[in-house]
């Protein structure tokens, strides 16, 4: 035996005496824990959440806080002079006015209006130095102030627009757990078929190993016969032959084996590839019909429900889309918490309603409510062919897994006829009736029997895997088996 052979022999003898057995429903759970893909659909479902708490956050007032320092170039003041020199002319108008009247009976019109100019400008002058200039030149901002606001805006009608995006958002998490539930389903269902090609490998490499041992001992027997001349050295040659050919094969299995077992542990999580498959590989007799498994794929298929929930929120964003021929409608409340900077013209607090409608915006709204009333037909024709497709795709498992029980039966028939002859050919062998080369063909024939039958007994329960993987169940496959 060659380093090559010697080597793949102690790590496939290491592997075997240090593999964890692993059930399929151990692989199942490990993988709906561990696998990649499952986490990072968990975190979009986590985020899908989030987005639902965000809408629901709208139907709540909003309070902020703002505050700012402010450098302007320079103070800003308001002039009232005009408004001095008005009284000021006020008062030496109805001085003058007074006096005037009074004195133009006793001592003319020209001493009267002397006596009322003089009244009138002394009068003027009086007021004035009671009115300085500088009073009349007020600076109600200096160049440097602070403002701090808190300002409340709670809109209370938005033509359903609020209404709308809480329930798409809903409706998304929904739509969320559908693709999280289908893209599980298609991994575990990758994690069976993985599962079972390590059964599958592990029984080829027992099926190999003991065609290998069978051979040797028939070699050996060859050559005692060589030895005491009852066969020829070339009947001798060909059982060597077989006996290389057997190696080759044991071997490829044993290389497939480790093969499957690194697929497993990828789909696992897991580096670990020390495992052994412990469900066989038996298919059972299911006693359902089809047209119980199209009922179950029609009501469970998560791509299905997936489409449901798009439905339902293609007709949220036709109503979203039509709320926006309607007005905003928001209640607002203002309150300044630093008001030492304040100007006269700025009030310490507001309340009101405010309105805000926008009445043409080129079509943009008309445009997005034939946009989202298109996004509905497409989703219901898209739902449509899906349950169409999943119907179809159940009826092909279904049928795949009736011609792989079919064939088995059939397999499991000749192997035993197989069997006896190889029995036959090993004593007519022994007793010099019959060749090397007899005997070989029927070992060789037998094995291939044996390969197939296990070929069809994976196929088989792979069958039954992708039929319930169809109906969104591909995780009870542990249930059918144990049955």
């Amino acid at each position: 035996m060659g380093k090559n052979s010697l080597l793949i022999f102690f790590l496939g003898f290491s592997v075997v005496v240090f593999a964890e057995p692993l059930s399929l429903n151990d692989a199942i759970a490990r993988a709906k824990q561990n696998n990649p893909q499952i986490i990072i659909n968990k975190a979009h479902l986590g985020k899908a959440e989030s987005e639902k708490t965000t809408a629901r956050s709208r139907f709540f007032p909003q309070l902020t806080l703002s505050g700012k320092m402010t450098r302007i170039d320079e103070p800003i003041s308001i002039d009232l002079t005009p408004m001095r020199s008005a009284i000021l002319g006020s008062n030496y108008a109805s001085t003058y006015t007074s006096v005037y009247s009074m004195t133009q009976g006793s001592y003319g019109a020209e001493t009267a209006n002397t006596l009322a100019t003089s009244a009138a400008t002394q009068g003027q002058t009086a007021l004035a130095s009671k009115l300085p200039e500088d009073d009349f030149n007020i600076q109600v901002q200096d160049k440097l102030f602070f403002n701090a606001t808190a300002t409340l805006i709670w809109p209370i009608f938005t033509g359903g627009r609020i209404f709308s995006a809480y329930k798409a958002a809903s409706e998304n998490v929904d739509a969320q757990k559908s693709a999280y539930s289908m893209s599980e389903n298609s991994i575990l269902m990758e994690v069976c078929a993985r599962y079972f090609g390590v059964r599958l490998y592990e029984e080829m490499v027992s099926l190999r190993t003991e065609a290998y041992n069978t051979l040797q001992e028939h070699v050996d027997q060859a050559k005692k016969l060589e030895a005491g001349g009852q066969i020829s050295r070339a009947e001798r040659l060909r059982a060597e032959v077989a006996l290389a050919e057997a190696q080759n094969e044991k071997d490829n299995a044993e290389r497939d084996l480790s093969l499957a077992r690194l697929a497993l542990a990828n789909s696992l999580g897991s580096s670990d590839t020390a495992l052994s498959a412990t469900t066989p590989i038996e298919p059972v007799e299911i006693k359902e019909s089809l047209e119980f498994y199209r009922q179950r794929a029609e009501e469970n298929y998560p791509g299905i429900k997936q489409l449901e929930v798009e439905k339902k929120r293609s007709e949220r964003a036709v109503t979203a889309a039509r709320g926006e021929y309607f007005p905003t409608v928001a209640l607002f409340g203002q309150k300044e918490l630093y008001t030492k900077d304040l100007t006269i013209l700025q009030p310490e607090w507001a309340v009101g309603v405010s309105v805000e409608w926008n009445l043409f915006h080129g079509g943009e709204t008309a445009g997005k409510v034939a946009e989202a009333k298109s996004t509905k037909r497409e989703v219901e024709g898209l739902q449509n062919q899906a349950i169409q497709n999943i119907s179809l795709l159940v009826e092909k498992r279904y049928r795949e897994y009736e011609h792989a029980k079919g064939q088995l039966e059939t397999l499991r028939k000749t192997e035993e006829l197989a069997q006896e002859s190889l029995e036959d050919q090993k004593k007519a062998f022994e007793a010099g009736m019959g060749t090397s080369l007899d005997v070989v063909d029927a070992q060789l024939s037998l094995e291939r029997l044996r390969v197939a039958t296990l070929k069809a007994d994976y196929d088989a329960t792979l069958a039954l895997a992708g039929l319930l993987e169809a109906c969104g169940e591909v995780e009870q496959i542990g249930k059918y088996l144990e049955k």
